[in-house]
């Protein structure tokens, strides 16, 4: 009757423990039992997992895309706006030249000396404003205008 009971409970035993091990249902392949893995190939559960970690890839990789072109737009105005402040800086090394030819042909007469310090003044203003990002289209005008002005003091 003892070997009855071992015969007959060996199967039941085996029957519970695959019944448990199928019953934990887990959809993550890294803890998934042999059974749940089975469970979820059939059902179509690692296939849907696989789309949604790919559809996340695929967005990761557009934002990322998406960056490198702002980054090369960016780029690419630094480069444009260093060109500006580079022809700015020209420009008034050019005025500066003017004002120290009107400096020379003023040297002898005090009105005209006072006219080309004021200008210095209003040149070395126009300076600090390029330096603190003052619009190009503010800034040549006004560089034209200085410039016009020493040359008008030189004659």
């Amino acid at each position: 009757m003892t070997s009855d009971i071992i015969r007959f409970s060996k199967p039941m035993v085996l029957t519970s423990l695959l019944f448990v091990a199928g019953c934990t249902g887990s959809t993550d392949p890294t803890t998934a039992t042999v059974f749940d893995n089975i469970a979820n190939l059939n059902s179509g559960e690692y296939d849907r997992q696989i789309a949604q970690n790919k559809s996340q890839a695929d967005a990761i990789i557009a934002q990322n895309k998406a960056a490198e072109q702002r980054n090369a737009q960016l780029a690419a105005q630094r480069n444009a706006n260093q060109s500006e402040i580079n022809s700015l800086r020209q420009q008034i090394a050019d005025v500066k030249a003017q004002g120290a030819k009107a400096r020379a042909a003023s040297a002898s007469d005090p009105v005209k000396l006072q006219q080309v310090q004021a200008l210095d003044r209003q040149l070395v203003a126009v300076e600090r404003d390029v330096s603190s990002g003052a619009s190009p289209s503010v800034v040549r005008p006004e560089l034209s205008r200085i410039k016009a002005a020493y040359r008008a003091l030189s004659i």
